[in-house]
């Protein structure tokens, strides 16, 4: 069904048009269908370009240096002293030429103490650095432009309501002090009270 479309619609035509503008969305949407309320969506700005490489390897740190080498044997011992000679054996008889017993021989003195071997290693150098520093961070890329905003659809006509009628006035409530000037002519309400010609009426609904 077409909806009327005017720049000057009249009043009695007014919400009946807006209410087939409503109905025709609500039954787009249940159907999958979308309708373009508003402009049109900006361009989507380019893409900022990318931020720098990595920095290269630092160079490789120096060797540490070798410690002194240990001595090779330790001191000679001392030579022991020589041992003790033995007594002299006593003379043969005459006529026969005695030998003499041969005595024995000196107690070996002790061994002298053997040095070490090998001699003591010397303490290790310290280990150089095998990765050297990290080169500085490359630059961050320039952030991409926004892209420029879409245009701003139109705005709809204003929806035009009935006024509704007043409804009844309340009873009046009663509080101290307070000074009650009935109405000049029948408010229309069961139970309310009005001045009618000076008589102080009770009202038993409309036209009474």
């Amino acid at each position: 069904m077409a909806i009327l479309s005017s720049k000057n619609y009249d009043r009695n035509m007014m919400g009946n048009v807006l209410k087939q503008v409503v109905d025709a969305i609500n039954t787009a949407g249940a159907s999958g269908t979308t309708f373009n309320i508003g402009g049109p969506t900006g361009i989507q700005g380019p893409t900022g370009p990318t931020g720098g490489t990595t920095g290269p390897v630092g160079p490789a740190g120096p060797s540490g240096q070798t410690g002194p080498t240990g001595p090779t044997l330790g001191a000679q011992g001392s030579q022991g002293a020589p041992g003790t000679t033995g007594p002299t054996g006593p003379a043969g008889n005459a006529g026969t030429t005695g030998t003499g017993v041969t005595g024995a021989g000196g107690v070996t003195g002790p061994q002298g103490i053997t040095g070490q071997t090998p001699g003591l290693t010397g303490a290790q150098g310290p280990t150089g650095s095998s990765t050297g520093p990290v080169g500085p961070a490359g630059p961050t890329g320039p952030t991409g432009s926004t892209g420029p905003t879409g245009v701003t659809g139109q705005v709809g006509p204003t929806g035009q309501g009935v006024t509704g009628a007043t409804g009844p006035t309340g009873p009046t409530g009663q509080g101290p002090a307070f000074l009650f000037i009935p109405p000049m002519v029948s408010p229309g309400v069961t139970g309310q009270v009005w001045n009618n010609a000076g008589l102080l009426t009770v009202s038993a609904g409309p036209g009474t």
